[in-house]
């Protein structure tokens, strides 16, 4: 799995967390019992299982809750469903964003990761602006809004295809531009969670292709100019913008 505070990979080593609460013939609980809903009869179990992050330099503590509903009539089970997420850390660190990206843009893709599950319509809302934001600074793209900026990007067929088809799902999800007198940026969107959580992921790689990527080439670039030098070896010539790819 991936550790929700680093991002690295970890090796899965879950261990069960014992409720507090004593069972009957001795030990402990595996489950939390909690009271039927008010929409019948139904039996609801909560478990915990921990793990800490195998990375050293990380080692962060993670916990993951099963909830499990089972419905009945009488006493005749009719059927179960169990749901599972991670409770600790409430949210993926905004730490999996890489020092090159400006501090702002990693505050509001922080704060749009904190809020994802409580409320993602509004994650949405913060991925867009951070996503206006982007097509702003890195591409040129100064429109009013945010759809106008996306149909633009895709347009330039210098860009990647693959980032240009996901830009051009995303700008019809929740109806982008539907309201022509409104910066779109600020419209709250009716997405689901998966596709809110979907942007995220969308802004993570303009992250990449327009910030870090660029600027960890051009740090390597910096670094063997420096070898060339102390070597007394000729500098490489700079490629020309206009040939560029």
């Amino acid at each position: 799995m991936k550790c929700p505070t680093c991002g690295d990979r970890t090796p899965d080593a879950w261990k069960t967390y014992q409720a507090a609460e004593p069972a009957e013939g001795g030990g402990h609980r595996m489950t939390l019992d909690l009271p039927a809903g008010p929409t019948g009869p139904m039996r609801r179990n909560v478990s915990l299982d921990w793990m800490h992050c195998a990375n050293e330099s990380c080692a962060q503590l993670v916990i993951r809750m099963h909830e499990q509903f089972m419905a009945y009539e009488g006493t005749r089970p009719l059927g179960s469903t169990q749901e599972s997420r991670i409770v600790r850390p409430r949210y993926v660190m905004p730490g999996w964003v890489a020092p090159e990206v400006p501090e702002d843009l990693r505050r509001d893709y922080g704060e749009a990761v904190a809020i994802l599950h409580d409320s993602h319509r509004m994650s949405a809302v913060l991925s867009r602006r951070i996503l206006a934001d982007l097509l702003e600074r890195y591409a040129n793209l100064t429109d009013f809004g945010l759809k106008d900026r996306i149909d633009k990007f895709v347009a330039d067929t210098t860009h990647p295809h693959e980032l240009r088809a996901n830009l051009g799902y995303l700008a019809e999800m929740g109806n982008f531009g539907a309201h022509t007198q409104t910066n779109d940026q600020a419209e709250i969107v009716d997405v689901d969670l998966e596709q809110a959580e979907w942007t995220l992921k969308i802004v993570q790689r303009l992250f990449d292709y327009f910030i870090i990527t660029p600027e960890r080439d051009k740090a390597m670039r910096e670094a063997f100019d420096k070898k060339l030098e102390e070597a007394s070896r000729k500098p490489i010539e700079p490629v020309p913008e206009e040939d560029a790819t």
